[in-house]
């Protein structure tokens, strides 16, 4: 076989060789799969629906989890737990342990008073400017005919007819419930208190010039103005407070030094009364309901400048006498009498040293609320507010049967049985 015959020959088993291997490459990797047959679909021959059909619940497929939580669906928002202390039973009455109360105004409250039967509540709600009357079992009235905002200060009389209504501007209105009518009093004037028999007021009139400053009286329509005492620039040593005898228009507080004071009483015609002697500072007072006895607070140093109660005889001719330390440290302003042998004090349960100077320290401590008998010298732990309270003013109705609490921070008065 010659040379060239080898060549043509190597050529074509080559070129046989390249064309194997492009079909094995075709069919490993690019030949199409053949499809699947179908299988034959029967068709369905509908059934011509007879009568309603058959109701079924709804159902909806769900698919299997593994390991999966169960799912909870959050917790609807819930009143919290009334809190439980171990060992103490929640009383609906007054009797020393947590006692339970009843929220009768939760809008904001400003002066709320007796009224003059002895035992519904009287107030003026900040929020809407109208006066209301209301009763134990949570029964409001509207008592008044038009609504006075943005009123500051308000002052009752003791018929809880008419009150005096205070501005921060200065002005100030007296507003008849009754007659339902208004009287415009002088700007100068403040800080007003009403005789016993709520037919006259007593009050500051703050002309400029301080040596025609005096302690005043008036009819409650404005007439009939006469002066008392000159005030010169003592005006904040003088508390308007007309007592329940009669006997006195004001006290004045002179400072002795920096852990005595003496409080002189002003009559209505130049009486020269005699000094009571206070063991403190920044004495505040309550008088008892017929005016025979002064309860008073004060602080010092040997009180951790706190404010500690005292009591004291009232009556002209005894007073400043039977002078007693009642041992609870709470300011005179969180009392109430309860006839004149009986008060009803609200005492902070922890009191910042101090406190005396800047009395707002307190005003995010809780208070209990004990009651003193004067007559044989106790005192007792009476309520422990269920939740807790900062009170402002109390009032007891004429029957001792229901002491009404004013909360200082939120206004609202509340209501707890004796």
């Amino acid at each position: 076989m010659s040379d060239r015959t080898k060549k043509v020959l190597l050529v074509i088993l080559f070129i046989a060789i390249a064309l194997l291997l492009g079909l094995a490459i075709y069919f490993l990797f690019f030949r199409p799969l053949l499809p699947q047959p179908t299988p034959p679909v029967t068709p369905v021959t509908p059934t011509p629906p007879t009568g309603f059909p058959p109701t079924q619940p709804p159902t909806a497929y769900v698919p299997p989890l593994i390991n999966a939580p169960a799912l909870v669906p959050p917790a609807l928002p819930s009143i919290p737990p009334t809190p439980t202390i171990p060992g103490a039973a929640i009383s609906f009455q007054a009797n020393g342990g947590l006692t339970a109360y009843t929220v009768l105004e939760s809008d904001p409250a400003i002066s709320p008073s007796l009224s003059s039967n002895g035992t519904d509540l009287v107030y003026y709600n900040a929020n809407n400017g109208f006066f209301y009357n209301i009763t134990p079992d949570g029964t409001k009235t509207l008592i008044s005919d038009v609504a006075f905002k943005n009123v500051e200060k308000v002052t009752w009389a003791p018929n809880s007819k008419q009150a005096v209504m205070e501005y921060p501007d200065g002005s100030n209105v007296i507003y008849d419930i009754n007659k339902k009518t208004t009287i415009t009093l002088p700007t100068h004037w403040k800080d007003f208190t009403f005789s016993p028999d709520s037919s006259k007021i007593a009050f500051k009139a703050m002309k400029l010039d301080p040596e025609d400053r005096y302690i005043a009286v008036s009819d409650i329509n404005g007439g009939n103005y006469r002066q008392i005492e000159p005030m010169g620039d003592e005006d904040e040593n003088v508390t308007v407070t007309w007592a329940p005898n009669n006997q006195y228009v004001a006290l004045f507080i002179k400072g002795l030094d920096a852990d005595r004071s003496e409080i002189y009483p002003i009559g209505f015609n130049g009486e020269n009364f005699k000094a009571v002697r206070v063991e403190g500072r920044d004495p505040r007072y309550v008088f008892s309901p017929t005016g025979n006895k002064l309860l008073y607070s004060s602080y010092n140093s040997s009180s951790s400048y706190n404010p500690t109660l005292w009591v004291v005889n009232s009556t002209p001719d005894l007073l400043g006498t039977g002078r007693t330390k009642l041992d609870l440290d709470t300011w005179a302003d969180k009392c109430t009498f309860g006839g004149d042998n009986t008060i009803y004090c609200a005492v902070p349960k922890t009191l910042d040293m101090g406190s005396g100077f800047i009395p707002s320290m307190a005003d995010s401590q809780p208070d209990n609320i004990y009651k003193i008998s004067l007559l044989n010298g106790t005192k007792e732990l009476i309520a422990q507010p269920l939740f807790d309270t900062s009170i402002g003013k109390m009032v007891v109705s004429q029957d001792k049967s229901i002491l009404y609490v004013w909360d200082k921070n939120s206004g609202q008065i509340k209501e707890i049985r004796l």
